[in-house]
């Protein structure tokens, strides 16, 4: 077992919106992407999925209402409503 350093990670890329898979486990994956602007509507149909901030802020939009977070908070998005 190696401990993996986020800073490391982050470091090896620089696109934004392509998820990089740093590790799993049960079957999940754990991705890294870097965010920029604004990504389309969509949802998922057989995942929830959960975003965690490392550093900076993020803004996941709902139809009726937004949740923002910064460095240290994360959400999870149930799987089939619309972000």
């Amino acid at each position: 077992m190696n401990k993996i350093s986020l800073d490391e990670k982050f470091a090896l890329f620089s696109e934004y919106w392509r998820p990089k898979t740093i590790a799993a486990l049960n079957g999940q994956e754990v991705k890294l992407v870097k965010v920029q602007g604004e990504f389309p509507w969509h949802y998922h149909e057989h995942e929830d999925e959960f975003f965690l901030v490392w550093r900076g802020r993020f803004r996941v939009e709902f139809r009726d209402h937004v949740v923002t977070l910064g460095s240290g908070e994360c959400v999870v998005v149930p799987r089939g409503v619309e972000h």
